[in-house]
């Protein structure tokens, strides 16, 4: 891997693809879930040693959607849901009562959320670009999502060295909260 050595007008341009992205991604959980939802700015930091830190107890109990992506920028992209936000998501979407993360329906339906969500960020994206950008099948951990997204990370060896661009979306009440995450293999 070569070193980065981005200007903060690289660091500008990345934030503002992602916060393309994020609102995109903001709007369909929006038209899912019948609630207003929203974005924060997106941070960019350096991937290193540490995107494998230790997590809390919070962030091993997060479940997440993972992506490969071709085209544009290319890499990986994610939604990591805290268990609270994913529990509310998942009553919300299939009905009823509190639902198991194990129960196939509940699968099936949190790999669909991360996909619609996906699809939406990587075309907002890849529209600004001007490229055709896609995310390949979901895949789906149903606890420690930083853990899976780590490993996942470890297995591909991109260019250049990686950053990892993360924005949480929400609902106003902050009950339904997700964090997209966008490590590209390009900038």
């Amino acid at each position: 891997m070569t070193p980065v050595a981005l200007r903060e007008e690289d660091f500008d341009r990345l934030r503002e693809l992602a916060s393309i992205g994020a609102g995109h991604a903001a709007n369909a959980l929006a038209s899912l879930t019948g609630r207003t939802c929203e974005m924060r700015v997106p941070t960019v930091r350096p991937v290193g040693g540490a995107a494998a830190e230790a997590a809390g107890a919070d962030e091993r109990d997060m479940a997440g959607v993972f992506f490969e992506v071709d085209g544009g920028l290319g890499g990986v992209l994610a939604l990591l849901f805290p268990a609270a936000s994913c529990e509310r998501l998942l009553a919300h979407l299939l009905g009823g009562g509190p639902r198991s993360r194990r129960d196939p329906a509940a699968q099936s339906a949190l790999r669909e959320v991360g996909n619609i969500l996906a699809s939406h960020a990587v075309s907002a994206v890849g529209e600004i670009l001007g490229v055709t950008m896609l995310p390949s099948l979901p895949q789906l951990a149903l606890e420690n999502a930083p853990g899976a997204l780590a490993r996942l990370l470890a297995r591909r060896e991109p260019a250049e060295a990686p950053l990892r661009i993360e924005s949480e979306i929400s609902d106003r009440a902050r009950e339904l909260r997700g964090i997209l995450v966008l490590v590209p293999d390009r900038f």
